[in-house]
């Protein structure tokens, strides 16, 4: 039963599956045997906006999104099977096409976990191997967008997860902070409806988070580095996971570092190998620990073969499990508009 508290704050809904619960309490236990002469083992995330598909032309299958949630599932396996995986623009279709691999696809079962508001068409969505300890979500201004935290129990203690999803230019982003706007936007300087949600997710975090432990707070801001949402985060001393391992900024001409721009709408960007990528709006944004923190939260660069490891961009590559990708009867090149960041923390 979902059980919503005042002001749309609320447990949400997980599929629970017996031998997920049972291989994450195992995890934890060797873990934790361990944990004498290495310390707290890392922990992997990863921030995904997975595209619905919703304006994609009827025909197409919602831009073949079946496939696409299978390729995005072989890479998330190629991956070494990242313990959080935060995904934005959630639908009831995309949870049942995960659910047919959650529980299969790694060692360790998945959990998917949503909140208890849906709009049905843009939804967060964590998937996890470790323990649940708590979920909550809180609306965002002008009540369409939300942000979801996932408490997780890691080998090292508590881990706050959070994802959001701010808003588009569909859904007024550009429109002004007016007559309704919340005082803690006022009061932050927020001009527009997506800089003022960037206000209220960053303070949520710091009234949410409890504990020395790092956080991650992981998304689609739909806005650059240097931006005003932008600077909510990093202003605040957040990491900005991507920069503090080393890796490149975006840089439109080439697309390298960049995680989004894409066509949306239709396949045929979808079933090119072409990268088509032009900016960086979505993050992993890393609150650092604090003093007795059971974890160090230490942002590991790319590393391991291929440098698939570490932090780096997620689905950079065009369907690496065909020989050949492009429109149907051939394999889909890319699982998402967008391409997604992978954050490790080094917790001993």
């Amino acid at each position: 039963m979902v059980e919503v508290g005042p002001g749309g704050h609320g447990r949400g809904w997980r599929s629970r599956s017996p031998l997920g619960l049972l291989a994450a309490l195992l995890a934890l236990v060797v873990a934790a045997c361990g944990s004498v002469s290495s310390g707290p083992p890392p922990v992997t995330a990863v921030s995904y906006n997975l595209l619905h598909g919703i304006f994609c032309p009827r025909e197409t299958d919602r831009c073949r999104l079946a496939d696409r949630v299978d390729l995005f599932w072989d890479i998330v396996r190629e991956r070494g099977c990242p313990e959080v995986i935060a995904l934005q623009e959630g639908t009831r279709e995309t949870r049942a096409l995960l659910e047919e691999r959650s529980a299969t696809v790694c060692p360790r079962p998945y959990e998917i976990v949503a909140g208890p508001i849906e709009t049905t068409l843009d939804d967060e969505i964590v998937l996890t191997s470790l323990p649940i300890r708590a979920v909550e979500q809180r609306r965002l201004y002008i009540n369409f967008r939300k942000v979801l935290l996932v408490q997780l129990e890691h080998s090292s203690g508590p881990l706050d997860v959070f994802s959001t999803h701010l808003a588009s230019s569909s859904d007024g982003a550009g429109r002004a902070c007016a007559a309704d706007c919340p005082p803690e936007c006022l009061a932050a300087g927020a001009a527009n409806v997506r800089q003022c949600q960037s206000v209220q997710v960053a303070n949520w975090v710091g009234e949410r988070h409890q504990g020395p432990n790092p956080a991650l707070v992981l998304g689609d801001f739909n806005d650059p580095a240097g931006s005003f949402v932008y600077d909510q985060f990093v202003g605040r001393g957040f990491m900005d996971a991507s920069l503090s391992a080393g890796n490149p900024e975006c840089d439109p001409a080439s697309g390298i570092g960049c995680t989004a721009g894409r066509e949306d709408e239709e396949l045929t960007a979808l079933e090119s190998p072409a990268y088509n990528e032009n900016e960086r709006i979505d993050f992993a944004f890393v609150v650092p620990g604090e003093a007795g923190a059971g974890c160090a939260g230490r942002v590991v660069p790319p590393h391991g073969a291929g440098g698939l490891r570490g932090t780096r961009l997620f689905a950079d590559v065009a369907n690496p499990f065909a020989a050949t990708c492009g429109p149907e009867p051939a394999a889909i090149c890319w699982a998402s508009d967008h391409v997604g960041v992978q954050v490790e923390l080094a917790c001993g």
